[in-house]
């Protein structure tokens, strides 16, 4: 992040213990010699504590590294609290041996054998504990059990017990005797002193190529010891914050007054409390308003609110309830995608009802109002591009003329599922021509089906928040993608024999599209000066995906997240598709005083398989599109949403996505964790397996069977019922 500009070769304060980086403070070097001593003695136990982030786990590895593989077969576990018979599983695993089913007389016969076999070949068994605070006394005497193995008068097994303090309280146990007459050398690591920690920050600059940039006042080296106590991860979530502080202020010294402040900020942080600070400027506030930018006929947002109970009442007088006269249901499945997003959502369920046989055909109606969601011409191309032209109805609209706006959609998509007489109608938008055709279509009697039902970000005054309340309120089966979706219906008071958690479509659709991605170099080719060495950078590159500010023509905002992405840009270069004019208009209102050597590589919005293309290729992605979040978290790609909240809880919460206030202190504070290794650990969400779709299309399957068993007429009779 900021190594470029104090000339270094790496980041010097990465938290991920790295051997190169081991430095001999006294105690760690007294317990690097106890660990040889041990590895020379090969017998007994070896026990070594010290607090977290002491630098025991780098520790360890640089002990690894220095064993000879050919005569030392070294193996690891990081101990979660577990039992005594899964520590003997887990041993043998850790030796590679297979244990699945075995009983434990079985097992220690099995280890024993193993362990002998070594010893035939000249060579010893090396088993090293991590976190071993976590095991019990139980756990514990099993070890001393496995110490027992000999071959002749040779032990088979050598154990390192590494841990927090807590484990010498374990070991003082009565009933750990005979264990600790066998620990040959035990050792604490404890903090390092001052001097040692001037040394230590030194140590790592120097291991990067410092040359003095930045300088550290001796006042510095002072505080920095005093804020962290001299414990290695903590100077080194300090310094590296330091580091970012001082590039982002152009500065080359740190004192101690910069130590003070950022370390506050770090504390303020971890405690969950506040940071004071100066409200965002007015380019940077979210823009809020009280409705759909475009009136949606009769339908008043302040009467539509889930938390009166029950399926919203405003809805009720404008519905025509399903099973009315004349309502035809024998017709195809229309999917609807007026957005990228939805189209690509509904590529994965299209071919996904196309592989059931008790399904209706499903057919795609691609909308897109000019100016309003999305560029016609880009959908045309991205239909090609998930092979779904076969999917293709236009609109029918029973002699009406073509609907050019939102105004005229109503009408004809009434017109056109009356027409088809469609079985039910399929939605995956939040935009304004989402409601539309949902409102639409139950006004004709035809049932929604609801794709990415629930998502909420909590602040109703935004109109995409509106509009996925209001769809979700007009629709029949909802089809959840996360847990927490399903909450959020829940407490509107949607019943549950409505809702479904069926898993991310997205996902599906991403996992089919990944072969055929493009490189990012074929995509960026017709946009890169000869030369260019945007995708050869150590680093990487950023991609930014900001569609919902350029949507809502917020050009304030745009122009003033560019002044800051220009900043960024210094250091990672960014490639940001926009449309030409946007593009244009911010290259126009670059600010003054921006630093040069900036890489923004502008292009035109992409066709979904380039951007899935770029995307997989990323560093990091800065975005403010739901969908984008989704995307990334299924990628494992960090994602910085350039917002103060988000409906995509799942990938905030197990995934990779990270809310960012639109500063540049926090977007820079954010990046350097990313680029530096310092994430938090993700893991997709729930049923995000590549099979939601199929999940989809059953329950589609089944609703319609009972609709026509006529078993499904009470949904809409509940809906009119108060709650």
């Amino acid at each position: 992040m900021y190594e470029r500009f104090f000339g270094l070769t790496a980041a010097p304060f990465q938290l991920n213990p790295d051997p190169s980086f081991y430095f001999q403070s006294a105690g760690h070097h007294s317990a690097h010699q106890y660990l040889r001593f041990g590895a020379f003695q090969g017998e007994g136990f070896i026990v070594v504590t010290g607090e977290i982030g002491a630098g025991k786990t780098t520790l360890l590895r640089t002990l690894l590294a220095e064993l000879d593989p050919t005569k030392v077969v070294a193996a690891q576990i990081v101990s979660t609290q577990l039992q005594a018979d899964e520590l003997l599983s887990a041993v043998a695993l850790a030796f590679g041996v297979p244990c699945d089913g075995m009983s434990k007389a079985k097992l220690l016969v099995t280890l024993e054998a193993y362990l002998a076999s070594l010893a035939t070949t000249n060579r010893r068994a090396l088993l090293i504990i991590d976190e071993a605070q976590n095991l019990g006394p139980a756990a514990i005497e099993e070890l001393r059990m496995l110490s027992n193995f000999q071959f002749g008068n040779k032990a088979l097994l050598q154990s390192f017990l590494v841990g927090q303090p807590e484990l010498r309280e374990v070991l003082r146990l009565p009933q750990m005797e005979q264990l600790r007459q066998r620990i040959i050398a035990s050792t604490h690591i404890g903090p390092m002193e001052a001097d040692e920690t001037r040394r230590y920050i030194e140590h790592r600059l120097h291991h990067v190529g410092w040359s003095g940039r930045p300088s550290f006042s001796d006042d510095a080296y002072a505080a920095v010891h005093a804020r962290t106590d001299g414990v290695p991860r903590r100077i080194n979530t300090l310094c590296s914050r330091l580091l970012l502080s001082a590039f982002l202020d152009g500065c080359d010294d740190v004192d101690a007054a910069r130590v003070h402040r950022v370390a506050r900020e770090i504390q303020l942080e971890l405690t969950g409390s506040d940071r004071p600070r100066d409200p965002p400027s007015d380019a940077l506030r979210p823009q809020q308003t009280t409705q759909p930018a475009t009136p949606l006929g009769n339908i008043a947002l302040d009467d539509a609110d889930p938390g009166s109970g029950g399926r919203a009442a405003a809805m009720a007088d404008n519905v025509v309830p399903l099973h009315r006269a004349g309502a035809s249901t024998s017709g195809p499945i229309v999917c609807v995608a007026a957005s990228q997003p939805a189209l690509v959502a509904a590529a994965a369920l299209l071919h996904a009802f196309g592989n059931r046989e008790d399904l209706p055909p499903a057919r795609l109606l691609v909308l897109a109002a000019p100016h309003v969601h999305a560029d016609t011409g880009l959908l045309e191309a991205d239909v090609d591009a998930l092979d779904l032209r076969r999917f293709v109805q236009p609109l029918q609209s029973r002699g009406r003329p073509a609907a050019q706006q939102l105004p005229d959609l109503g009408p004809a998509i009434a017109d056109h599922v009356a027409t088809v007489r469609a079985s039910a109608l399929v939605v995956a938008d939040d935009t304004d021509i989402g409601v539309l055709c949902a409102v639409a279509a139950r006004q004709a009697g035809i049932p929604v089906v609801r794709i990415h039902a629930g998502l909420r970000n909590g602040d109703r005054r935004e109109a995409r928040e509106s509009n996925r309340i209001l769809i979700d309120q007009t629709s029949t089966l909802l089809c959840a993608s996360e847990r927490g979706a399903v909450a959020a219906l829940q407490s509107e008071g949607v019943p549950e024999s409505w809702i479904e958690l069926t898993g991310n479509p997205l996902v599906d659709a991403l996992r089919r599209a990944l072969p055929a991605a493009p490189h990012p170099e074929a995509t960026l080719a017709p946009w890169l000066a000869a030369g260019s060495d945007v995708l050869t950078q150590p680093s990487g590159y950023g991609l930014v995906l900001v569609t919902q500010a350029i949507e809502d023509d917020r050009a304030d905002f745009l122009a003033a997240l560019h002044g800051m992405l220009l900043r960024i840009a210094t250091t990672l270069p960014l490639v940001w598709p926009a449309p030409q004019a946007v593009a244009a208009a911010l290259s126009a209102r670059r600010p003054s005083g921006q630093p040069d050597g900036a890489t923004i590589v502008h292009t035109a919005p992409l066709p979904c398989l380039e951007l899935i293309g770029l995307l997989r290729g990323a560093a990091c992605v800065f975005t403010d599109a739901g969908w984008i979040q989704d995307l990334a978290t299924a990628l494992g790609i960090p994602c910085l949403t350039l917002a103060g909240r988000t409906e995509r809880q799942a990938s905030l919460v197990e995934g990779t996505n990270r809310l960012v206030e639109p500063d540049i202190h926090a977007i820079f504070r954010a990046l350097a964790n990313v680029l530096h290794g310092e994430g938090h650990p993700s893991r997709l969400p729930a049923l995000w397996d590549g099979h939601a779709a199929d999940r989809i299309a059953l329950q589609v399957s089944n609703w319609l069977l009972a609709h026509r068993d006529g078993t499904f007429r009470a949904y809409l009779d509940d809906a009119r019922t108060p709650a």
